[in-house]
């Protein structure tokens, strides 16, 4: 008996894509009705096997009750809704208020943003915690996108004998820093990716806009405070499109926690994050013609399906996997 149900109750959790404990949950009252099911037909006068093989029958496809039990299990709180869309919300008034130039209330909100996330992630991966996961990454990918230029000034000089090299302990921290970064992401991303791809893709969402906002301010005006206030009508009107982006964004994550139906979290997360970016690009960049938003649209797509194929890649997460009831 117990190899045919420990089969067909692995290939349930294959397919469940909920959190572990709430997975560990649902393993043990489907193994409770099997014992059941069993009982009842021995008593009937089937044979063990027997009895087993109809028990397994009379349950149906294993990915048919994992997509009811998903349904059944996945919705969260409005607790939990109202927890997920507080970073988006949190950037988006840094926007609004036009905060985000000051370093240090910056510094401030990001630094909650980051424990948030570290507590949340040690506490066990609840429902509201991957859309904190995105902000939490923020701060090493600034700081690792600000290293490129002593890199590339080192570089310089060492290929064509032009400007001046950064200090090698400057270079070595630099290199740790990156080094720490990749390890970060790339475990961060492995994690999540093994258990649900969907999660991954919540995770960051908010990040390539993020990133081409960021690069495009710095390319044109740099990222230093006087160079910030110079502008500060243009930068207002683009303060207001990225606040109502994120605002945009905390709406989506809170129906992607509210949303029983699988099919509805992945239509949230990859339809609307993409109409989202391109309105967000498309008041970014007046001048972006219909070629170029649709371009940036199938980019935000790529990007967001990425994680669906690392999850195929990866497999199932294995630490998810504990045993089944004795």
């Amino acid at each position: 008996m117990r190899a045919g149900i420990d089969g067909y109750l692995d290939d349930v959790r294959t397919h469940l894509h909920l959190d572990p404990r709430t997975e560990q949950r649902v393993i043990n009252e489907l193994y409770t009705h099997f014992e059941e099911k069993v009982a009842d037909l021995e008593e009937q006068g089937e044979s063990e096997d027997c009895a087993t093989v109809s028990a397994l029958e009379s349950f149906g496809d294993a990915r048919q009750i994992a997509r009811l039990m998903y349904e059944a299990y996945s919705r969260g709180t409005w607790t939990d809704a109202l927890i997920s869309c507080q970073p988006h919300l949190i950037v988006a008034a840094l926007f609004a208020t036009h905060v985000w130039r000051s370093p240090i209330l910056l510094g401030i909100a990001f630094s909650a943003i980051v424990v948030i996330s570290i507590l949340g992630w040690r506490n066990g991966a609840s429902n509201w915690l991957y859309s904190w996961l995105g902000y939490a990454l923020l701060p090493l990918l600034v700081a690792s996108y600000l290293s490129i230029d002593p890199v590339a000034r080192t570089v310089t000089f060492i290929f064509s004998g032009h400007g001046t090299p950064a200090p090698l302990w400057h270079l070595a921290g630099l290199a740790l820093l990156l080094a720490f970064t990749l390890w970060l992401i790339s475990a961060m991303a492995v994690s999540v990716a093994r258990r649900d791809w969907i999660l991954l893709s919540l995770m960051i969402l908010p990040l390539p806009v993020i990133v081409v906002w960021f690069i495009t301010e710095t390319q044109v005006v740099g990222f230093l405070p006087e160079a910030l206030v110079s502008i500060e009508s243009r930068f207002s009107t683009w303060d207001g499109a990225m606040a109502i982006f994120f605002l945009f964004l905390g709406v989506l994550t809170a129906t992607f926690v509210r949303a029983r139906i699988r099919a509805v979290k992945v239509c949230a997360v990859i339809v609307v994050g993409i109409i989202g970016s391109a309105l967000a690009a498309r008041s970014l960049w007046a001048d972006a013609g219909l070629v170029r938003i649709a371009l940036i649209a199938l980019c935000f797509f790529v990007v967001l399906t990425i994680p669906l194929f690392l999850h195929n890649l990866l497999g199932r997460e294995q630490g998810s996997d504990q045993a089944l009831p004795s």
